[in-house]
């Protein structure tokens, strides 16, 4: 009883100290009290993961706008929204309760409007504002086909990509002799619509999904070419991805176009460089425009055909620790060949990696067009609805100057700029290329005769 007594005033006075603390205090301090789980997760899992290491204004502004978009889908009206701006001060949990509070307040302003798609609104808003490629929202139906192997199965033969968040999906090339290129689908293409359901909004690998299927099945692709909508209905057919390995143009300047990152490539083009050195080139073209990537290990694999030994890339962490990616010396050629990797601005990922690694160790030229700016590494992470947040948690940086090649605006600005305009005859990016491999060709060929005249 002695005991009792003397607890009973301790828990008095605990309960009395809590009441005296402030609200925004205790908001910040005691745990979430929130119903919009799955938006708080995302919101701390961006916080503390993100490479870029965001502030609470950031995401919480782009979560709003996103659910306001979204709230006027079932109807609301800008007068009907709550208006006034948050006071956000920078304080995680804080501004997270406001948050909460807001959206409390449009999902009342809005009776007609699915919480639950608000609140998924909130998650796909706050990783766009993250304004790169390799964090973004897969909800719960999408979620489920992420990372899944896929059976084999056929497609149209097309390459896409999706150049910004925001846009919808480009297609970067179209491989001969397949479907796509027999209905006259053509590089630039926008991929807005597959068998009727609007895609401007999914992933590249999402739309990849829908317009595989078995072989001799139809799709029908909705495209958008400049202002004109279009739409074609294929058969879906099996093809590879050609590789061109034994182009020789202007005689003996060799040309290896490589689509994609997939499969035994990097294998093929080491054999494809050897077999052009047999066949006497002076020079080479890596062609890499329109290469969205794909596995890592053949980005780093193709580098390493040119680069004898060094570091291609950094990969550096939100801490700041910078980790080398090597070079993979098995793969390494001995030439002295004069090479030129060409890029344009759906040259992506891996693709981006092997054009910084060739320079960064004064292996090769890089031509053409600044590249995509969509390069990182990215992780899973489940959420509580059963969706999926991707989230980047290192960024690449190039490993002559530290540049981050990661966002817009960034990625590889060639060391010549050449453009190839729309509806231009020919291909000036690849003239120009050529034109330099044989300039560079001929002073290697000089050289002994000025050294004899000496």
């Amino acid at each position: 009883m002695i005991r009792l007594r003397t607890l009973l005033p301790l828990v008095a006075f605990i309960a009395a100290a809590c009441s005296l603390v402030p609200a925004e205090l205790q908001r910040e301090l005691l745990p979430s009290n929130t119903s919009y789980k799955t938006a708080e997760a995302a919101y701390q899992v961006l916080i503390e993961r993100h490479v870029d290491k965001p502030t609470s204004t950031t995401l919480i502004t782009g979560a709003l706008d996103s659910v306001a978009t979204e709230a006027k889908k079932e109807g609301a009206t800008d007068s009907g929204l709550p208006s006034s701006s948050l006071n956000l001060t920078g304080s995680t949990w804080s501004d997270f309760a406001k948050f909460s509070d807001r959206l409390d307040a449009i999902a009342a302003a809005t009776p007609s409007a699915d919480k639950t798609l608000l609140e998924r609104a909130a998650v796909d808003g706050m990783a766009k504002s993250m304004n790169e490629c390799h964090t973004y929202y897969l909800d719960p139906t999408r979620a489920k086909n992420f990372n899944q192997p896929q059976p084999p199965v056929s497609g149209i033969g097309v390459t896409i990509n999706k150049p910004t968040p925001d846009a919808p999906i480009e297609v970067v090339h179209v491989i001969p002799g397949t479907p796509a290129e027999r209905a006259g689908i053509k590089n630039g293409d926008k991929i807005v619509t597959v068998d009727g359901t609007d895609v401007t909004n999914l992933q590249t690998d999402e739309v990849a999904t829908k317009v595989k299927g078995p072989e001799g099945s139809s799709v029908t692709i909705g495209i958008l070419r400049g202002q004109d909508t279009l739409s074609f209905t294929l058969n879906r057919a099996r093809f590879s991805v050609p590789l061109e390995t034994d182009t020789l143009i202007d005689g003996n300047i060799g040309r290896i176009e490589v689509p994609q990152l997939v499969g035994a490539v990097a294998d093929e083009v080491s054999n494809a460089v050897k077999r052009l050195n047999a066949n006497g080139a002076g020079g080479l073209v890596l062609d890499l425009r329109g290469d969205p990537g794909g596995d890592l290990s053949a980005a780093v694999d193709i580098a390493s055909i040119f680069v004898r030994q060094g570091t291609l890339v950094y990969q550096t962490g939100r801490d700041g620790n910078r980790t080398p990616l090597d070079v993979n010396r098995r793969f390494y050629i001995d030439s002295t060949r004069p090479l030129v990797v060409l890029v344009d601005k759906n040259s992506a990922s891996g693709a981006e990696i092997i054009a910084a690694g060739i320079r960064a160790n004064g292996a090769g030229l890089v031509m053409g067009t600044q590249t995509a700016g969509c390069v990182g590494t990215g992780q899973p992470r489940d959420l509580p609805d059963g969706g999926l947040l991707l989230v980047t948690i290192t960024k690449i940086q190039d490993a002559k100057t530290g540049a981050d090649l990661n966002g817009p605006g960034k990625g590889i600005v060639p060391d010549q700029v050449v453009d190839k305009p729309s509806g231009a005859a020919g291909d000036p990016q690849l003239d120009a290329a050529v034109a330099y491999l044989r300039t560079k060709v001929a002073r290697s060929s000089a050289a002994p005769m000025l050294l004899l005249a000496a």
